[in-house]
């Protein structure tokens, strides 16, 4: 249960420019035969953990950002409803006030 507890604050504490290039790094370490096959699967398994807080780091920031859109686009909306009522006010103003 702390190995759990432990690994949960690691993938709090590391930010996902962190992990991208720990995750490179392991990568090229094995493509260029630098693991010694013995650290192998350690270095898989790490990786496999990297791509996984990748992931939900990308899942994460896509959704806040999505969010933030919604609500520009609510706002911008609802401004452009205003301006519109307020147009049409003035023209119904202009309308009374003209004599013929």
């Amino acid at each position: 249960m702390a190995a759990r507890k432990k690994k949960k604050e690691e993938k709090a504490e590391l930010k996902y420019g962190e992990a991208a290039a720990e995750l490179d790094k392991i990568l090229s370490g094995i493509e260029e035969g630098e693991i010694d096959i013995d650290d192998l699967s350690e270095r898989v398994e790490r990786a496999t953990e990297l791509i996984k807080l990748c992931r939900e780091k990308l899942n994460a920031t896509q959704i806040r950002v999505q969010r933030v859109v919604e609500t520009l686009e609510e706002e911008t909306e609802a401004e452009e409803e205003e301006t519109w009522e307020e147009e049409e006010t003035a023209e119904e103003e202009d309308e009374e006030e003209a004599p013929f």
